[in-house]
């Protein structure tokens, strides 16, 4: 199993020296860097990307305001030369934060962490058939294959199945990472969508049980090569 890498560093020594350490690990695969990030937004909000490491101090954006703009977000570590933002990050649930000159070693550890975490990731996602989720003072079982589409409000989330609609108190992002990526796909910042139940679709919208629901810029490429 190979984590597809990305490095965004405003410094691009400090590129170089993360991309020979990538090189020296077998199941780390880098598939881009950048020293700009925001022209590696779309990139990164994609499935193409499954561990990113990120600088925090740069000059147009930081590293928590860039990762805090991510409406989809791969496995990430923090990687900076100063370590007083450490906190933060793991309030943001970085797997690491690595603090340069970097050893190794050190490196090491950290990309072992994030292998786990995406297994498992992985594991769950291929085994589970449904989900929990508490609404109403219950908690439901939901079954995937029942699931039509999820659409996402400020603090509630609805989960339209083929027999009614669900709310529950979750934010979109949480349950996204609950979904396998095989089954479900983030077409816009408020919907998920089923694989399975797109009936068709256009460059600026689907088609689900009748509903139309709007396809998201940031979003649109990634949709489409999956679909293609």
């Amino acid at each position: 199993m190979a984590l597809n890498c990305y490095i965004i560093d405003d410094e691009q020594p400090a590129i170089n020296v993360l991309a020979s350490f990538v090189e020296k690990v077998s199941f780390l695969n880098l598939v881009g860097t950048n020293t700009n990030a925001l022209q590696a937004f779309s990139t990164v909000s994609s499935d193409a990307v499954d561990l990113l490491f990120l600088d925090v101090e740069m000059p147009d954006i930081t590293g928590i305001q860039f990762l805090q703009s991510l409406e989809k977000r791969p496995i990430v570590i923090f990687t900076t030369a100063y370590d007083q933002y450490a906190l933060q990050g793991y309030e943001l649930d970085v797997v690491d934060y690595l603090v340069k000159p970097i050893p190794f070693e050190r490196f090491l550890k950290g990309v072992g962490k994030a292998l786990k975490i995406h297994e498992i990731s992985i594991s769950q996602s291929t085994q589970e058939s449904f989900l929990f989720v508490k609404s109403d003072y219950k908690t439901l079982k939901i079954a995937l294959d029942d699931i039509l589409y999820i659409e996402g409000l400020k603090d509630y989330v609805k989960i339209y199945t083929i027999s009614g609609m669900i709310l529950t108190r979750l934010n979109l992002k949480g349950i996204e990472k609950r979904l396998p990526t095989d089954k479900f796909i983030r077409i816009h910042r408020s919907y998920i969508v089923s694989y399975s139940k797109i009936t068709a679709f256009q460059k600026h919208q689907i088609l689900i049980d009748e509903k139309n629901l709007p396809i998201g810029e940031t979003y649109r490429q990634n949709l489409l090569n999956k679909l293609a």
